[in-house]
C-alpha cells in the first residue's frame, strides 16, 4: 500500500485523534497551528494543508483571528477516512488528438493505482495553469500530470514551476523545462528531426526547408527536430540555403493553436519565394502540414512531386489525407502511464528527482500514391522510413538523458 502525502497522513492523525472519540466537541477549538506544527513535527504550509483538507470534508471551520474549530457534523461522518487521492491531469485542450491519448495513458495507470483523476483545459496560458493546479490540489490532488503550454523567454522569471509547490509531484509531459527542475517525460525530438530528414533525402529531396519558430519561444520538440535537420544536412553534406534560416518569419505560436488560413497562405507565398525553392518542407506537425499542402495546392503547386511535405505527431485525420505524408508516432499514451508511475513512486517514499524520461519516437513514411485508409501503428520502438531503407546512425543527442525503465 502506497504512503500518502504528508499532509494528508496528518489530516488523518488529526482526525484520529482531536475529532473522533468526542475528545472536542463541535463548537471546540482545536490546539492553533503552531501547537500542531511542534506535536506532528511538520511544517507550518503542510499543518495549513492537512487543516484545509479537514475543511473541505466539512470537518472544521476556521474564524479569521480565532483559529480552528471542529464544525457541527454528524458524529457519523467523522469517523470516515479522508477522502479517496486523486491525480490531476492538464492538458492545453482537453479534447486535442495528443491529450486524448495521453488522457488514456494517465486514466489507465491512475485506475490501477486505485487514484481518481481531475481533469482540465488550461487553453495554453501558464497563468490558467496555475490556477488549475491550485484548484485540484484544494480538492484532494496528490500529484499532478500536466501538458504544459509554450513558454516565452521574456516570462522566465516569473513561471509558477519554478517556485510554486515545491513539495508536490508535477510531472511535465511533452513540453517540459529544463530548468524547472522537475520530472518529466518528453520524446526523442532530435533524433526524430534527424530521421525524418534522412527518410527524405533518401527519397530524393534536397532542398528540404524546417518550419522554424522564434527563439522567444521554448517551443522544445520543434527546436530540437529543427537540430536533428540541421545535424542530418550537415552530415550529407547538403549546405542549407541562407533564405531557409528562420522561415517562417513572424513568430508563429497562435497561428498554430488557431490554424489561421490566411496565415498559411502567408507562409505559403514566403515559401515559394525562398530562394532556391524547396523541394521538401519539414512542417510544425501534422495540422500545419495540412495547412500548408492546402495552401500550396491553392496556388498550383503539385504536392508531392514538386515539394513533398513532412509533418509529425501522427494526427487522426492523417490517416484519410490526400495526398498522404510522412509523420511520426509518438506514444503520448505510454507517456502519460509513465508520469503516474513517477508520481506513485514518489508518493510511495522515493525521493522526488528531477529525472527526465526520454521516449524514442519512430517515422511513419506514408507514400503520397498510397490508397487512403486507416493506418496499421506502428510498434514501439519502430521506425518506418521507406521500404528497404537503412536505419541512419544519428549522432549524439545533445538532450539525451537516461531511458525509463
Amino acid at each position: 500500500m502506497s504512503r500518502r502525502p504528508v499532509y494528508l497522513r496528518i489530516a488523518e492523525e488529526i482526525k484520529a485523534e482531536w475529532l473522533t472519540g468526542a475528545r472536542l466537541r463541535p463548537g471546540e477549538r482545536l490546539p492553533t497551528q503552531h501547537e500542531l506544527q511542534k506535536r506532528y513535527g511538520a511544517s507550518l504550509p503542510t499543518i495549513v494543508r492537512a487543516l484545509g483538507v479537514l475543511a473541505s470534508e466539512g470537518l472544521v471551520r476556521s474564524r479569521q483571528g480565532s483559529g480552528t474549530y471542529v464544525a457541527e457534523v454528524p458524529p457519523e461522518r467523522r469517523v470516515h477516512h479522508v477522502s479517496t487521492s486523486f491525480i490531476s491531469f492538464i492538458a492545453q485542450l482537453k479534447d486535442d488528438w495528443l491529450s486524448v491519448r495521453a488522457f488514456r495513458g494517465v486514466e489507465r495507470r491512475a485506475r490501477e493505482y486505485g487514484y481518481k483523476l481531475l481533469t482540465a483545459s488550461a487553453s495554453f496560458s501558464a497563468d490558467h495553469e496555475a490556477r488549475l493546479i491550485e484548484e485540484h490540489l484544494a480538492a484532494g490532488a496528490v500529484g499532478v500530470v500536466i501538458s504544459p503550454a509554450v513558454r516565452e523567454r521574456r516570462h522566465l522569471a516569473e513561471d509558477y514551476m519554478t517556485r510554486r509547490w515545491r513539495d508536490v509531484p508535477i510531472v511535465a509531459i511533452d513540453l517540459g523545462q529544463e530548468y524547472w527542475d522537475r520530472p518529466m517525460v518528453v520524446f526523442d525530438n532530435y533524433r526524430l528531426g534527424y530521421d525524418m530528414t534522412k527518410a527524405l533525402i533518401q527519397h530524393g529531396r534536397r532542398r528540404i526547408a524546417f518550419m522554424h519558430v522564434s527563439e522567444e519561444q521554448l517551443w522544445n520538440s520543434v527546436h530540437e527536430r529543427r537540430q536533428g535537420w540541421e545535424s542530418a544536412m550537415r552530415e550529407e553534406g547538403i549546405p542549407i540555403p541562407p533564405a531557409y534560416r528562420g522561415w517562417p518569419s513572424p513568430p508563429r505560436l497562435e497561428t498554430w493553436v488557431k490554424g489561421f488560413d490566411e496565415d498559411f497562405r502567408e507562409i505559403t507565398r514566403e515559401l515559394l519565394s525562398l530562394d532556391p525553392v524547396p523541394d521538401a518542407v519539414i512542417a510544425w506537425e501534422d495540422h500545419s502540414a495540412m495547412q500548408l499542402i492546402r495552401a500550396l495546392i491553392e496556388q498550383g503547386v503539385k504536392v508531392p512531386d514538386d515539394i513533398l511535405v513532412a509533418g509529425f505527431d501522427d494526427h487522426d485525420a492523417t490517416s484519410y489525407f490526400y495526398p498522404r505524408f510522412p509523420t511520426s508516432h509518438p506514444d503520448f499514451g505510454r507517456a502519460g502511464e509513465i508520469a503516474v508511475d513517477i508520481i506513485h513512486r514518489i508518493l510511495s517514499g522515493e525521493p522526488l528527482r528531477p529525472r527526465t524520461y526520454i521516449l524514442p519516437v519512430p517515422v511513419i513514411w506514408r507514400d503520397p500514391d498510397d490508397e487512403v485508409h486507416p493506418h496499421h501503428q506502428p510498434a514501439d520502438g519502430a521506425s518506418h522510413a521507406g521500404p528497404g531503407a537503412a536505419q541512419p546512425s544519428a549522432p549524439e543527442n545533445p538532450f539525451s538523458a537516461p531511458p525509463y525503465s
